[in-house]
């Protein structure tokens, strides 16, 4: 990449003026150039720039047709400089060839954009589409290609190559070279073959009766004169040249270590013997790659290692992944995962369905609660199957929590006696959504509180608040560092945790630190009689989703304040009431919750998810009323007050909870009974949220 200036790049492309990315100006009127692409214009145009005012036609060739639009350098308003854009804004052909081809970014953009704001809304990264634009011999007339998005997900190719005396040349200047013809003229197979690899397979070099490095194609071969660190005279000095980034073996794998019959039944650079043919470059088959690595996996490079770890899964993870994957809005989506979920037999309110979508968009990390029984545990694989996420392809894996785990080593892995690092459940799962950043992850850990969630989750929980922002995409700090584990490993993420709890005799109560970060749902309502919904039972099939319809929007309160300001003063005025009373017992809240708050009640206005009063008796049950616990007259008076609060009327002991007609009393029916409850347990001498 030459240069790259927001949603402009210009790559190493022959005769590539730039590359724009696709936003929502694109289907308005065209697109502002930024200064430092003026000269790349002035070049395509005979070495023309534009005086300020100056305006000239220019002619766009997409696919053979012809579309004439405007190339205008405007006075700006607020200095003496231009600003120069290509428009077409009367040009409604143009307009809606570029709607149909970048449907994908339309209608994202369409969905999360704000009428009013200025905030300008970008595609996510698995999302992006682009136009390139090409110089031609004219001067104001652009070949144009439309990139959009890519609807397979690419392989890499394996490869074996035999570089003999040339290997520390090569490996020194990170590329692989061979001459286009042998001295006598004639082109070489094995040669002309460095052609084929694309950026990302995978080349297996060898030397010195040894595998001593693992290649990654960096680009596609070029044609390039023989390189001054090759000092051979056998070889003319035109050829090919393959950028390869090598990475070591420790230790190296001589060949009478790869099993003979491997080597006799792989035809490429093996002869009938299993000895290798003379020759430079062959093509590798994946099963031998892929046993390769499973026999040697202790001696790759950890870089490697994460590229070549999705090749031990089987046949049908491949299928999966293949699946091209479908963008729907939220209403849709979560009509899908509703009715997926009904099709499997089991009875889930759609509300449900929408609060734990809302609740895992918010923070992705969220705790289910309950009675044994309820289906918390088969409810989050149904959500995950739902979107494509299975454990056969990677991307959902269930681990149960042993009693005895007191730190992030057993969930994150640990450094062994021979100081070599073994990876965690957790890990393993963290390089799969790392390798394969487009899809959605989710990781249920299954009776989460049999330990302290503090002390073995503490780590994650800690990595989970580091997020930012930078350059458009939300980053953490690191995990698990090289120094440990061999790799730098951040957050991902598309990686969802979703815990199950059971509160009991043999469970853990949590702590204000786990759920601060949390949002926690409560799965307690049981109809054994209601039979009627399986009456209604029809086939759904899964829709392999990508990361963007989880992807959170809002990480910091500025972000969503901006676009929603009315809205986070009306929740904040509410929060402020209730946090006021909580702090009778000491049990009041943070910016983090109120925050955390606010994006929970935006997500669920977009779209009109839910009302306003109901999402906020989410928030309230999910987020505020776990903290209260206690067993003194202070936490009864703050139970009376909050109940006070939410009907605007006293709690009467003497009302049976059953009885409780909370129809037109409250904004807030789920959170008042939960009070209620709460106060109820409280005659026995303690109360808490949750049901034991």
């Amino acid at each position: 990449m030459i240069k790259e200036v927001r949603s402009w790049s210009k790559p190493q492309v022959s005769n590539l003026i730039a590359r724009k990315k696709v936003d929502w100006s694109i289907f308005e009127y065209g697109t502002q150039i930024p200064f430092e692409f003026h000269q790349d214009f002035a070049i395509a145009n005979a070495n023309h720039y534009l005086n300020i005012g100056e305006k000239v036609s220019i002619e766009l060739i997409i696919n053979e047709q012809i579309y004439k639009v405007n190339l205008i350098n405007f006075k700006r308003k607020d200095s003496n400089t231009g600003s120069l854009q290509l428009r077409y804004d009367q040009n409604s052909s143009l307009k809606e060839l570029l709607k149909g081809v970048f449907d994908t970014s339309y209608q994202y953009l369409s969905e999360n954009r704000e009428e009013k704001s200025k905030k300008p809304v970008h595609t996510p990264e698995e999302m992006s589409e682009y136009i390139d634009f090409y110089q031609t011999e004219n001067p104001f007339i652009y070949k144009v290609k439309l990139l959009s998005k890519q609807k397979q997900l690419s392989r890499p190719s394996f490869w074996w190559v035999n570089q003999g005396q040339t290997y520390k040349q090569e490996k020194s200047g990170s590329y692989l070279w061979a001459p286009q013809k042998s001295k006598q003229g004639i082109p070489l197979p094995h040669h002309v073959r460095l052609l084929e690899p694309v950026i990302g397979d995978i080349v297996f070099c060898y030397s010195a009766r040894e595998l001593r490095s693992i290649g990654v194609v960096k680009n596609t071969a070029v044609k390039a004169p023989k390189p001054i660190a090759i000092t051979s005279d056998a070889w003319q000095e035109d050829g090919y040249l393959l950028a390869l980034s090598y990475f070591q073996l420790e230790p190296t794998i001589r060949k009478e270590e790869i099993p003979e019959e491997w080597r006799l039944k792989e035809s490429g650079p093996f002869d009938v013997n299993g000895d290798l043919k003379q020759g430079y470059f062959f093509g590798l088959t994946e099963e031998f790659a892929k046993n390769l690595y499973k026999l040697f996996n202790y001696r790759f490079p950890s870089e490697v290692r994460l590229k070549l770890e999705e090749y031990e899964t089987s046949k049908e993870q491949k299928n999966i992944k293949e699946i091209p994957q479908t963008y729907l809005s939220n209403k849709k989506l979560i009509d899908h995962i509703y009715g997926y979920i009904r099709s499997k037999g089991f009875f889930f309110k759609k509300e449900e369905v929408i609060n734990l979508f809302l609740s895992l968009k918010t923070k992705p990390f969220v705790i289910l609660s309950g009675i044994s029984g309820t289906g918390k545990t088969k409810m989050v694989q149904w959500f995950a199957e739902s979107l494509g996420a299975t454990e056969e392809n990677g991307q959902f894996a269930l681990i149960p929590i042993r009693p005895d785990w007191n730190d992030g080593s057993d969930l994150l892995g640990y450094v062994d006696i021979k100081g070599e690092f073994r990876e965690g459940p957790l890990t393993k799962v963290i390089k799969r959504a790392l390798d394969h950043p487009k899809l959605p992850h989710f990781v249920l850990l299954d009776e989460m509180n049999l330990a302290r969630v503090e002390y073995y989750f503490s780590d994650i929980l800690s990595v989970m608040e580091s997020r930012k922002w930078k350059e458009g995409k939300i980053v953490s700090t690191y995990l698990l560092t090289e120094e440990t584990a061999g790799v730098n490993l951040k957050l991902p993420n598309n990686l969802y945790v979703i815990g199950t709890v059971n509160m009991d005799e043999t469970t853990h109560p949590f702590s204000k630190k786990v759920l601060d970060r949390a949002n926690t749902i409560e799965f307690n309502r049981v109809d054994l009689g209601n039979l009627t919904f399986l009456h209604e039972l029809e086939q759904v099939e899964p829709v392999v989703v990508g990361q963007a319809s989880l992807a959170a929007k809002y990480l910091h309160l500025k972000d969503v304040y901006r676009q929603k300001q009315d809205l986070v003063e009306r929740v904040t005025l509410e929060l402020v009431k209730m946090n006021e009373l909580l702090q009778l017992i000491n049990a009041h809240f943070g910016y983090r919750v109120r925050d955390e708050i606010c994006f929970y009640m935006a997500y669920a206005e977009e779209n009109d998810l839910m009302k306003f009063d109901e999402a906020l008796d989410h928030c309230i049950l999910q987020k505020i009323l776990p903290r209260i616990s206690g067993s003194d007259s202070r936490v009864d008076e703050l139970l009376r007050k909050l109940f006070q609060l939410f009907t605007n009327k006293q709690y009467e002991d003497s009302v049976d909870i059953a009885d409780l007609d909370l129809s037109g009393t409250t904004l807030y029916p789920q959170s008042t009974k939960k009070v209620a409850e709460m106060l109820r347990r409280l005659e026995d001498g303690f109360t808490s949220f949750w049901i034991s």
